[in-house]
């Protein structure tokens, strides 16, 4: 992680994807947040990928086959 208060929109997308399995910590997360208070674009991607882990909680574990 980049030193500095503002992480760079590559380092939130890396965030959000590992926030995905894993907590992150609370500086992960207040830095995080930070940044997608100014930027529209991580966090259209941050809506993005709730929308996919929402519609993956949807599907059977095994995945729907037999």
């Amino acid at each position: 992680m980049k030193d500095g208060l503002k992480p760079t929109c590559r380092e939130v997308h890396r965030l959000v994807s590992e926030g995905m399995d894993r907590e992150l910590s609370f500086v992960e997360r207040t830095r995080m947040r930070l940044h997608l208070m100014v930027c529209d674009a991580c966090t259209r991607f941050n809506g993005q990928m709730e929308l996919l882990r929402k519609a993956m909680r949807g599907f059977p574990p095994d995945g729907g086959t037999k």
